[in-house]
């Protein structure tokens, strides 16, 4: 985080997703494993972060939309570990995901919605109808791969970062 380009790029993200970085419930999900030791919180923040960056390359019109989906894309908020479901996680997270961003941040946007309900293409029920979908399930996968392989420890300078700007 030296360079004046990449603090720029920390504040156009943070622009976009302080609010939702600074929730207490939001917060919460460092307390929830997704990837072995990795947390959905880091998980969240490194999908979303890494949809940003491909945003500005990109220019998609909702930007706002789709990088604020992508922070919220995994808040079922349970330990998916232990925690067992009608459903198998794979099936059953998204749709608690979209239940819980609507109870707490209101109703979403179609685009928002399907983006949730399809990131885990092409195991889910819904396929992707947007390039804010696409962007998600791409970059989704991309983050899981370096959580599982260990290789998503490069992005903890960027986290902490992030998280010292938000959580205080």
């Amino acid at each position: 985080m030296k360079t004046e380009k990449e603090l720029k790029r920390l504040n156009k993200y943070l622009e976009y997703t302080e609010d939702l970085l600074s929730d207490e419930t939001v917060r919460s999900m460092t307390q929830y494993h997704h990837h072995r030791e990795v947390t959905t919180h880091f998980h969240s923040v490194y999908v979303s972060y890494t949809v940003f960056r491909m945003c500005d390359r990109l220019k998609p019109k909702y930007e706002r939309q789709i990088i604020r989906a992508s922070l919220l894309h995994d808040f079922y908020l349970y330990e998916w570990y232990t925690e067992k479901h009608d459903e198998y996680h794979i099936w059953y997270h998204p749709k608690q995901a979209v239940k819980n961003i609507e109870e707490h941040f209101g109703k979403m946007s179609d685009m928002q919605r399907n983006m949730v309900m399809s990131h885990m293409f092409p195991a889910c029920r819904e396929n992707p109808h947007s390039i804010g979908a696409w962007l998600l399930t791409v970059a989704d996968k991309y983050c899981a791969t370096a959580d599982y392989t260990g290789s998503s420890k490069k992005f903890i300078p960027v986290y902490e970062e992030i998280n010292r700007r938000t959580m205080t």
